[in-house]
């Protein structure tokens, strides 16, 4: 049977916008971190309907429906699971290869979580050499010519990667790994058969290691920079594609900086991983910086999903305003407010820090001006004069940066502005961004399609199940900590006899990395639509309190409600008329057993006395 791998899923959930994807037939306005409209799939004159960007799913507190952006499409438009999931991954440029599930999917997992491993165990290897090996005395010295203190090395767990073969063999045979999946994971590299090179060898040689990690801390990849500057060798490299590592979707250092730019609602974009770090270590918490490559639409959503508001921070120069302008096209168009900080002629913000310090680059990132306004004065900077001609050239380059703009709000506001800064006419500048938006235009509007009673169906589900086994899903769905602890329990006899511990049973045996918000969604969207929005009505309720010992105590409880359905059993049976005397005595001697633990189980459900 062919499926979509459920990596790819996850791939399709955190790349669509589930705000830009429901916005498109549904008016919605900002709630808090949230945003509300008119509920799609039943006629309400109050909106009830709630789109968590932060979670990215969406739930509606009058009928119900609730989901991913997958089940989204599939209730609105009428679509099945695979033909949705094809749909969203075309929109975000994601290939689909089905695959078919077979006894296979075990050895798979088993086998990247060995390339995890590999890199686990190389980049400590690195780290140790870089801290105290003599073979790396070049890199501590570049560190601290740059200001980079041990501490700071320790804290992102900088390495050195020699240029001896024989130290990368003497590792390799320590570490158990075998040669082929250190050239799957990138870190080894196959000699060409005309090389005149025997082997495999290492594809990162005397440089700097940056270890770079996907969203719950694991390392993936590496990027290795040059210690010393050498003829015709690229200043930094990067681990190739891989099974674990694509960097067009991720960001160095979003692994720490997410909750810093979640709560400021804003993401500061350095262009190299020295610069991110510095900022970070000043105070600056919410920072990341891309790969060596230009920002892609990929990045832009990972970062749509936790702010609104993107200030960048490049070089000065004009690569630096190059990049600046590619990556103002790619943010803005899906809602984000673009701003850029000017750094000082021939400063990145590293230098900064050092020559002037953190005062000096909190002024720099706190006069960040929009991206328009950025442009014209670099325009105007390089401009043979102030005329009316050179104005209208500039106009020109302006308006197919506005035309970018979706709301037509945001076009009017921003062409008022940019008529004045220019001093030309409103109509004139109009005409020129309507000309450019006519040549960008892309795509029609998805038509409206009523979905089923799912809304319905999902509240029936809920209803059937125990009120202390929603209350545990809740706390699992909420907290990767008792998710953990649950798969560990043992408590298989309880989910088979106590009625209502279906959706309970459904989530404990799932596998999905309860540390990664898009696989929980990717598990989520593999579920009939009922059992997805009724996960979804949970997630969306109030966080419930507690940990591994209030989960304890909630099977305590279902176990009181297992032994009261056995004592009733039995007792139904105890009252049969003609039943044998020794089979009574039986009976008898299991429910005074039967009892006990129950009494047990009872006295455990009670608050422990402070």
């Amino acid at each position: 049977m062919s499926r979509i791998p459920e990596e790819t899923i996850q791939q399709v959930i955190a790349a669509t916008d589930i705000v830009a994807l429901v916005g498109r037939s549904v008016k919605l306005r900002k709630a808090g971190t949230n945003f509300v409209g008119l509920c799609p799939f039943h006629n309400e004159k109050s909106p009830s309907f709630n789109v968590s960007p932060s979670r990215n799913t969406y739930h509606c507190f009058g009928c119900g429906a609730g989901g991913t952006a997958i089940r989204f499409v599939m209730e609105h438009d009428g679509l099945s699971f695979v033909e949705a999931v094809k749909r969203l991954a075309d929109a975000a440029g994601i290939r689909i290869e089905e695959e078919v599930w077979d006894a296979n999917a075990e050895a798979e997992a088993k086998h990247r979580s060995l390339l995890l491993r590999a890199h686990r165990e190389i980049a400590e290897w690195y780290h140790q050499l870089l801290m105290k090996h003599q073979i790396a005395a070049p890199a501590r010295a570049y560190l601290k010519s740059r200001g980079i203190t041990s501490a700071v090395a320790k804290n992102w767990q900088m390495g050195y990667a020699p240029g001896i073969s024989a130290f990368y063999r003497e590792w390799a045979a320590k570490a158990r790994i075998p040669e082929s999946v250190l050239i799957e994971a990138g870190l080894y590299k196959q000699s060409p058969e005309d090389s005149g090179r025997r082997g495999a060898y290492p594809h990162f040689r005397d440089r700097l290691m940056f270890p770079i990690r996907n969203e719950h801390g694991d390392v993936i990849a590496f990027s290795g920079r040059l210690i010393a500057p050498k003829e015709n060798t690229g200043k930094y490299v990067n681990s190739p594609e891989t099974p674990l590592f694509s960097k067009s979707k991720v960001l160095f250092g979003f692994d720490r900086s997410r909750s810093a730019i979640s709560k400021a609602g804003e993401a500061i974009v350095c262009e190299g991983q020295i610069d991110m770090i510095m900022v970070y270590e000043a105070g600056f918490k919410n920072v990341v910086a891309g790969q060596g490559t230009a920002f892609t639409e990929l990045h832009a959503k990972l970062l749509k999903r936790v702010c609104n508001e993107i200030v960048l921070c490049y070089d000065s120069d004009n690569a630096g305003y190059g990049a600046a302008e590619k990556a103002f096209k790619i943010l803005s168009p899906i809602g984000l407010t673009v701003k850029v900080a000017s750094l000082p002629p021939g400063e990145d913000p590293d230098s900064l820090l050092r020559k002037q310090g953190n005062e000096a680059l909190q002024t720099v990132l706190g006069n960040a001006t929009d991206f328009l306004e950025y442009q014209i004065r670099r325009l105007r900077s390089s401009a043979k004069s102030d005329s009316m001609v050179e104005r209208v050239r500039m106009a020109e380059q302006v308006a197919s940066a506005i035309s970018i703009f979706s709301g037509v709000a945001q076009r009017i506001t921003a062409v008022n502005k940019v008529a004045k800064l220019l001093e030309i006419s409103e109509a004139q500048l109009s005409a020129m961004v309507e000309r450019a938006a006519r040549e960008n235009k892309k795509g029609a509007s998805d038509q409206q399609r009523p979905a089923g009673n799912v809304a319905d169906e999902a509240k029936k589900l809920l209803a059937s199940q125990h009120k202390t086994a929603l209350h545990l899903c809740q706390m699992a769905l909420n907290d990767a900590e008792v998710m953990y602890w649950l798969r560990e329990a043992e408590f298989e006899d309880l989910l088979r006899e106590v009625p209502g511990t279906e959706l309970l049973a459904l989530l404990v045996h799932s596998r999905h990395d309860p540390l990664d918000e898009t696989s929980q969604l990717a598990f989520m969207a593999g579920l009939d639509r009922a059992h997805e929005a009724a996960f979804a009505q949970l997630q969306a309720g109030p966080r419930l309190p507690g940990g591994p010992k209030d989960a304890q105590l909630a099977l305590y409880t279902l176990e009181v409600a297992r032994l009261q359905n056995l004592i009733q059993s039995l007792q139904s049976k105890l009252r049969q008329p003609g039943l044998p005397e020794e089979e009574t005595a039986q009976i008898q001697m299991k429910l005074v057993e039967l009892n006990s633990l129950r009494k047990e189980c009872l006295d455990r459900t009670k608050p422990t006395p402070e």
